[in-house]
């Protein structure tokens, strides 16, 4: 489950435990888009079950879907 999302990176929950320093294939389907955005990324931090993932070089329209939630759910929290 994917807690935390930006440009950078996740904050996500798992049932399998990470080690920072992990590579990861990660597949997010953000809110209202049809298609799966997809990147590779190193596991940074974590404790428990709860681990921040930094996203390795984004696609091109992996980064330009990703901005346009990112804007549309920050224009939504400050009109909230």
């Amino acid at each position: 489950m994917v807690l935390d999302v930006s440009l950078k990176g996740a904050r996500v929950m798992s049932a399998v435990t990470m080690t920072p320093g992990d590579q990861l294939a990660v597949s997010l389907r953000l809110p209202n888009q049809i298609s799966t955005m997809n990147a590779d990324a190193t596991v940074r931090w974590g404790n428990d079950q709860t681990f921040g993932l930094e996203f390795a070089i984004l696609s091109r329209t992996a980064e330009t879907r990703l901005r346009k939630y990112l804007t549309q759910t920050s224009s939504t929290q400050l009109t909230a």
